[in-house]
């Protein structure tokens, strides 16, 4: 057979199996549909790609963040409690007092970008609100970054002004606050605020922040005209570092130092120290002036501050009780402290200050003299997140020899 007549062979062979096997798929096919019940669905269409999902963290300190899977939107959620143990002497007996210091909450994060965050800061424990109105509002604004030498900030917040009072209270070195901060300081409130870490692009060594308030504080509104004008400046001319934290828990291999200036001015408040305290019938005018330094290295921390505020007026009469005339009175001073730490090994650290207020002539007859002297021991589980400390205070009235000892033991624990 040649091998033509064998090519004509296998070609007839393969049209004729391909014939064959059509009928019997065709065949195949309807017994299986003759198979399914009639009312069986149809099977499913291949499922579409899953779109990429977000992620959630939790970290000790740093909360737990919902972050969507192209980062425009994200949400902080943290929380704090500082339990705290204070023993002080008293002219009848001594005082001891068990207490929740602070319990905060503090939602936080961006939208719609980088550009543009959030703060939602909320307070339940019972120094965490003003006696005389309970609402546990504290920050509530959000920012605007887009531009370096202008960032806008709306809502409600600390004003800018002193640094110890700005520095948040879970990174304090400190138990707490110093006496003249406690008198002198601005505060929280409401408005607008320009701002910029690195103005001029100068590696962060400049900054500054312009902000325009109700002038009444924090969840206030008042019907008298007036503003509340406040701005600081501040230089680090050795370099950038986290100023906003007491204590030099990073121990910095390169010195870094802090200048700040600040003032501000309050028209026509209700509040007897300007933002905050007692509500009051008239109202004042104060001028407030500001200076702090801050220097870390290798574990050493210096800080000092000074705070001035000068009432228009010394007080107001603001009716009669019979012949006795009802009076309102300002609170005009000027205060300073002097606080320095060793943090000598990774987790141990001592600090000390030194404190004082002046009360100005013809002010407040409530506005004493006072001074602090005191010390304290920290033990830092995990930096601020986790800490314990211990703190001594001579505390005087008037004059350095009519004084009280204090002593407090607080924890705090930040999630």
């Amino acid at each position: 057979m040649t091998s033509r007549n064998r090519l004509r062979i296998a070609t007839v062979l393969c049209i004729a199996s391909a014939t064959m096997a059509a009928p019997r798929a065709q065949a195949q096919t309807a017994d299986t549909a003759a198979t399914r019940p009639v009312d069986a669905p149809a099977p499913p269409p291949a499922a579409p790609a899953t779109p990429a999902l977000g992620t959630v963290t939790a970290e000790f300190g740093r909360g737990a963040t919902i972050r969507s899977a192209d980062e425009r939107f994200t949400l902080n959620i943290r929380a704090r409690f500082q339990p705290r143990f204070t023993l002080s002497e008293q002219p009848a007996a001594p005082q001891m007092e068990f207490q929740v210091r602070r319990m905060r909450v503090v939602f936080s994060g961006n939208f719609f970008g980088p550009t543009l965050t959030y703060n939602l800061h909320l307070g339940f424990a019972n120094l965490d609100n003003e006696a005389d109105l309970r609402i546990p509002l504290r920050d509530a604004f959000f920012n605007w970054t887009g531009v370096r030498d202008l960032n806008v900030r709306v809502g409600q917040m600390k004003v800018p002004f002193g640094r110890q009072r700005v520095v948040s209270s879970a990174s304090l070195q400190m138990v707490d606050r110093a006496l003249a901060v406690a008198e002198f300081n601005l505060d929280r409130d409401v408005g607008v605020m320009l701002s910029s870490r690195d103005l001029f692009g100068l590696g962060n060594r400049l900054q500054y922040q312009l902000g325009i308030y109700g002038g009444d504080g924090r969840n206030r509104t008042s019907d008298t005209y007036g503003l509340l004008y406040a701005a600081r400046v501040q230089v680090t001319p050795l370099g950038e570092y986290d100023d906003n934290v007491e204590a030099d828990v990073q121990r910095l291999a390169r010195p870094r130092l802090a200048l700040g200036f600040a003032a501000a001015w309050n028209q026509h408040t209700r509040r007897a120290r300007s933002t905050f305290s007692d509500v009051l019938t008239s109202s004042f005018d104060y001028a407030h002036l500001n200076a702090d330094v801050q220097f870390k290295w290798r574990g050493l921390s210096l800080q000092a501050e000074w705070l001035y505020r000068r009432a228009s007026e010394d007080s107001h009469v603001v009716g009669m009780n019979g012949a006795t005339p009802v009076t309102e009175w300002s609170r005009s001073g000027s205060g300073y402290y002097v606080q320095a730490g060793w943090l000598f090994t990774e987790h141990a650290e001592v600090s000390a200050r030194w404190g004082a207020v002046t009360a100005f002539g013809g002010t407040s007859p409530a506005l004493h003299d006072q001074q602090e002297l005191g010390g304290c021991f920290t033990w830092y589980f995990q930096r601020h997140d986790f800490k314990l400390q211990a703190d001594y205070f001579y505390l005087a009235t008037d004059t350095f020899s009519n004084g009280r000892h204090q002593a407090r033991l607080q924890a705090q624990v930040s999630f």
